[in-house]
């Protein structure tokens, strides 16, 4: 791929791509090395993507995959955690912090199915092909992960 085409996939899909990788990872830093680690192998990419939209779904399937990949090393599992990069999140109010460590305390899988459905408004089909599952798992995902949030918030949202 050329450098042109990586520059206009940065500039169009590179907040989505740092932001789901924050949201798995759980820092800041580890977000910024999956979002290198996504455009590295998007320039290495041989293969033609079939849409704008086939495009951001392999961008964040590859940005989720590979920020698993870095909370399942040993010396990531005692870093700062999400806290730390609260803005990161964009969650719109004073609750960030409470909200920021519920989150923390959610499996990487599911906190990227929350992510990419809230944030970034995918559906669950669309989430289930960009993470190849399937659709009922990723409700499932879903629904564990927001009574999770439930539990860990109470009735405070």
């Amino acid at each position: 791929m050329s450098e042109r085409h990586i520059a206009e996939a940065i500039k169009k899909h590179g907040d989505s791509v740092l932001r789901v990788a924050n949201s798995v990872t759980g820092n800041r830093s580890d977000a910024e090395d999956v979002f290198s680690d996504v455009f590295f192998a998007l320039w290495r990419y041989n293969k033609a993507f079939l849409s704008a939209e086939h495009l951001k779904a392999w961008l964040i399937r590859v940005a989720v995959n590979k920020a698993k990949n870095i909370r399942k090393r040993a010396h990531n599992r005692y870093k700062a955690g999400l806290h730390d990069n609260v803005a990161a999140t964009d969650i719109p109010n004073d609750s960030n912090y409470d909200v920021a460590k519920a989150l923390e305390k959610i499996k990487p899988d599911e906190r990227a199915v929350l992510y990419l459905h809230y944030y970034e408004g995918y559906t669950y089909g669309q989430i289930a092909r960009m993470l190849d599952l399937r659709e009922n798992s990723v409700r499932s995902k879903a629904m564990r992960a927001r009574s999770q949030m439930k539990g860990l918030l109470g009735n405070q949202y």
